[in-house]
């Protein structure tokens, strides 16, 4: 990624745009963390299994979990093809397609990868590059820190008195 030039009083400012990844477990008190993530996600990848069916139980909530967030930039990602015939992956293909229709994810873009030989990953890069968007920042107010504490997470429905 390269730098970006932002100007601010008569001064040039440069930052690089980064990238931050958030690998959720199936935990139950997990499961809900990406909610907490609103404030700077704007984007998210669905990664399925290859060789898995289409929907997995996690894969449904993370998918609610994105209908709830709004996101508008989805990146869906059929990892692990090089663990199945050529077929297989065509059927789990037209499994997403059936899984997404009617959802906020319905249009996005799918790719087969494979993360451990690397396929494809270029195509995954390209694309969080050329396709979404750097969020506009405000440099003429205060700086906010944003702290995402997410290694103690409270149990979803966990009472107010009770939050760690």
């Amino acid at each position: 990624m390269g730098y970006l030039r932002y100007e601010r009083e008569g001064s040039v400012t440069l930052g690089q745009p980064h990238l931050s990844l958030q690998d959720l477990t199936t935990l139950d008190v997990t499961r809900l963390t990406p909610l907490s993530h609103e404030v700077i996600s704007r984007q998210a990848t669905i990664n399925i299994a290859g060789n898995e069916s289409c929907p997995q139980p996690q894969t449904s909530e993370y998918l609610a979990a994105i209908e709830i967030m709004k996101l508008k930039h989805i990146l869906i990602l059929q990892n692990k093809i090089d663990l199945v015939k050529e077929s297989q992956a065509k059927e789990q293909y037209e499994q997403i397609l059936a899984f997404v229709q009617g959802t906020v994810t319905e249009g996005a873009p799918i790719i087969p990868i494979s993360a451990q030989l690397k396929y494809n990953i270029e195509v995954v890069c390209e694309y969080i590059v050329k396709k979404i968007p750097v969020s506009l920042r405000d440099f003429t107010s205060e700086p906010r820190l944003i702290v995402i504490r997410s290694f103690n997470v409270n149990k979803p429905g966990c009472e107010v008195d009770d939050l760690s």
